[in-house]
């Protein structure tokens, strides 16, 4: 299979290297030609260069740059394309209104606080899912070469439509970043150099993923803020809730929302 790769970061490079490791033959182009470049010295790629003619195009950069990416692609000779948005609904807009039935969106769900090519890990999705959002339109040969792919790649592949799949991803993904990162600038706020070597594992554990670089997460944000809101509002309520429990001294008050919280984490990772 030949494989073009249009954007050599984390995902894309670690998509990469697992198909390559599968007989792939892979054509990397980046918006950064340092990181396109990287990528060749790691192995992530074969050779650098336009990726039109490839069997199946892989959009792996940020999801507001989605539509331009696709539209620089010019003619495609009939490749398949998909994405690793982490948003879906309005990619796959763009990606039918542009590519037709040959589009299928798709999102794996892993990641890591780090970036780039040097990031990229062969088994960055083995054992993790990944969610495609085809629709009616979706010609079957690509919705299924596109999950053939994953599961190459070792991960789990599931279906669902792109509007549930934001409405999800928002409360279990998008809603917990936006928590780590207003949590750390709260701490920052506080006086973060006073409290340096003195964090525990609770700390480092919620704001691991506070480390990420902003572009993707604003991008994110942005682009399923109505889905984020709605769990934000939800948020609050329960944060409101738990911080007048604590003023008012009211030690019933406070064990009933940990209870609560403890089995809705239970019944979600469960």
């Amino acid at each position: 299979m030949k494989l073009g790769l249009v954007g050599c970061g984390l995902i894309g490079g670690s998509l990469a290297l697992a198909l390559r490791a599968r007989g792939a033959r892979v054509i990397g182009r980046d918006a950064d030609r340092r990181a396109a470049e990287r990528a060749l010295e790691l192995g992530i790629v074969d050779e650098i260069g336009d990726p039109a003619a490839s069997d199946v195009i892989v959009l792996a950069v940020p999801v507001r740059s989605l539509a331009a990416c696709a539209r620089e692609l010019g003619p495609l000779a009939g490749a398949i394309v998909t994405d690793v948005g982490s948003t879906k609904a309005a990619v796959v807009r763009s990606g039918e209104a542009l590519f037709g039935a040959r589009f299928v969106g798709g999102h794996p769900l892993a990641g890591s606080e780090r970036a780039g090519p040097d990031a990229a890990d062969a088994r960055l999705f083995a054992g993790k899912r990944v969610i495609l959002t085809p629709t009616p339109l979706t010609d079957p040969a690509a919705r299924s070469r596109v999950a053939d792919l994953w599961r190459e790649a070792g991960a789990t592949v599931v279906e669902m439509d792109a509007e549930r799949h934001d409405r999800i991803l928002a409360a279990v993904s998008h809603l917990p970043h936006v928590v780590a990162y207003a949590l750390a600038g709260a701490l920052g706020a506080l006086g973060a150099d006073s409290f340096r070597g003195l964090a525990g594992g609770g700390l480092v554990d919620t704001t691991r993923i506070a480390a990420t670089p902003a572009a993707m997460w604003i991008d994110i944000f942005l682009e399923n803020r109505g889905p984020l809101l709605e769990a934000l509002d939800a948020y609050e309520a329960e944060l409101g809730a738990l911080r007048a429990a604590i003023a008012g001294g009211d030690a019933e008050a406070i064990g009933r929302l940990l209870d609560g919280a403890r089995a809705a984490r239970a019944r979600i990772l469960g």
